[in-house]
């Protein structure tokens, strides 16, 4: 079975039990226990480790399929699949051998943004955090984080001379979870605050976030974090997007407010319909074609130009946008059938959420017009 198919078979399940994972503020164990059993949270971890390694369409695909079938579900997985691969691709072999010491593919989760320090201390590092958004913790054995690497009290600079960023990983049971998962939208991820009391980890279950090197698996991890991570936001706005649309194509057959035709039969609406699905389409195709791209150079032996990368950052953001105006579009078309909980609702809210994340922050869009008019920093 393929990977796209595994995830399509998994669709009646997650759409059954959408509703307790946000009413729990995290995945059911049920779902969690199908995605193990799919082999899904290991999408994106090295072949060598027992993953499927799979190539950037194929995880778009992927991750599309289960956010179709409920947003919370698609991002707590495009979460654990890219935090465990950034554990299996980039940490130390003494990391590998404790961590991918078992049958299933670990699940990872964490925040890296540099919300913490890490001091050099023997053969590792002294480093303590706290953090926002830790997606898919509660099913997950391992926690990472984000540092600011310092020395005598003063960050180190890499070669480029910016801060460097350290991330690291400890187990669960060293981490205080701080709850407080209580959102309008993706309320079913998890997605809880965390503290990682002061400790010492080893250099191994750490790298160079920003510089990553792979230490294992093929060319797609030349990528690095911010590209792999983008690849995923890219999917959960097209799979959610589309749904939207799916929904408000079932509500207008028989859609008809008083004193007006059926929905369905205005002109208005109809253009508008064709106008969001006309966009929905683009976007989709926006983003297979910028990824794909920078696939196809990294199977050559080629890194991907500066541009090919910032349309990468380009294509998610504007992904995201067109889906969020489109299940928009939906919402308020759909009257009061959208106004109580419901498939589209849900839809709506966990889009808007999803918008103030930083991968698709405004920024993305101005570094690309950066990039594309040869602009110096």
């Amino acid at each position: 079975m393929t990977l796209l198919a595994r995830a399509q078979a998994l669709t009646a399940l997650v759409e059954r039990e959408a509703d307790r994972s946000e009413s729990d503020a995290t995945l059911s164990p049920t779902v969690v226990e199908a995605l193990h059993e799919s082999g899904l949270f290991g999408l994106m971890v090295p072949k060598e480790l027992g993953g499927a390694e799979a190539d950037l369409p194929t995880v778009i695909e992927v991750y599309e399929e289960v956010c179709r079938a409920d947003g919370s579900t698609g991002w707590t997985l495009l979460a654990n699949a890219t935090t465990s691969a950034f554990a299996g691709a980039y940490t130390g072999a003494a990391a590998v051998d404790v961590m991918f010491d078992g049958a299933r593919a670990p699940v990872a989760a964490g925040q890296f943004s540099p919300r913490g320090t890490a001091v050099r201390d023997g053969d590792g590092y002294t480093i303590s955090g706290r953090y926002s958004f830790g997606s898919g913790s509660a099913h997950s054995a391992w926690i990472g984080g984000g540092a600011l690497e310092l020395r005598d009290g003063d960050l180190v600079a890499s070669a480029s001379g910016t801060p460097v960023i350290r991330a690291y990983f400890v187990p669960r049971d060293r981490v205080n979870f701080l709850g407080n998962w209580d959102v309008m939208g993706l309320a079913g991820t998890g997605s809880y605050d965390y503290e990682v009391p002061e400790q010492h980890v080893d250099d191994a279950f750490t790298f160079d976030l920003v510089n990553a090197e792979a230490r294992r698996g093929g060319p797609v991890y030349r990528l690095g974090v911010l590209g792999l991570t983008a690849a995923g936001h890219a999917a959960f706005a097209l799979g959610v997007g589309r749904r939207g649309m799916e929904e408000l194509t079932r509500i207008v057959q028989t859609k008809h407010r008083l004193g007006a035709d059926p929905l369905r039969d205005q002109q208005l609406f109809r253009h508008d319909y064709a106008m969001h699905d006309a966009a929905m389409h683009a976007a989709r195709a926006f983003v297979f074609e910028s990824f794909a791209v920078v696939q196809d150079g990294l199977e050559a032996g080629d890194d991907p130009t500066p541009v090919q990368r910032q349309r990468l950052r380009q294509a998610t953001t504007y992904a995201t946008r067109v889906a969020t105006d489109t299940v928009r579009f939906a919402y308020t078309a759909a009257g009061t059938d959208a106004l109580r909980p419901s498939v589209l609702q849900r839809c709506f809210r966990d889009l808007h959420a999803a918008t103030q994340h930083l991968v698709v922050d405004n920024n993305t869009l101005t570094e690309t017009t950066r990039v594309l008019l040869g602009l110096e920093h």
